[in-house]
């Protein structure tokens, strides 16, 4: 994008973005109105950031502020993921995303965070490894390195019957 970025770009990026930043978010936080919250807040500070300064790849700079924005939330709300996932077993008919949602975490609790957010980017918002890197701010090995680390231990926990060490 050019500096300046007018009404009518912002709302190709919000249609072509918003679903994708939407699935980021909640894969992250399984809150819905926080990952409305999060995308929207996402795409003003693009907008406001876009007047300043020419943003030369919107996605991953969307990304990136996403994931920094879904970072500030967590720090401010560090049970929020015990609470959800707690609260889960109460809620009566979860919606289909939710499950999704649970079923993930469930998977990636063994991880450390660096892995399971680089498996989380590559699955649930079909990034590729070049992708990661320039969001993550991290060279493509690391990406690499990252994913395959990841990959070995869930693999060795699926076989083992064990998604919770």
């Amino acid at each position: 994008m050019n500096k300046g970025t007018d009404i009518k770009q912002l709302e190709r990026l919000i249609d072509e973005w918003q679903d994708s930043l939407y699935s980021l978010v909640f894969f992250r936080l399984g809150d819905e109105g926080a990952a409305q919250d999060v995308v929207q807040e996402a795409f003003i500070r693009y907008y406001r950031e876009s007047q300043r300064t020419a943003i030369t790849n919107a996605k991953a700079w969307l990304y990136r502020t996403t994931l920094n924005l879904v970072t500030d939330q967590l720090r401010r709300k560090p049970t929020i993921r015990a609470v959800q996932l707690s609260a889960a077993n109460e809620i009566a008919e979860p919606s289909e995303l939710f499950k999704e949602y649970l079923r993930l975490e469930d998977l990636l609790a063994p991880l450390p965070d660096e892995q399971a957010e680089v498996v989380r980017l590559h699955f649930t918002d079909d990034l590729s490894m070049a992708e990661i890197a320039e969001i993550l701010d991290i060279s493509r090995d690391t990406v690499k390195s990252r994913y395959r680390y990841a990959m070995a231990k869930l693999r060795k926990n699926l076989s083992h019957g064990d998604t919770n060490r």
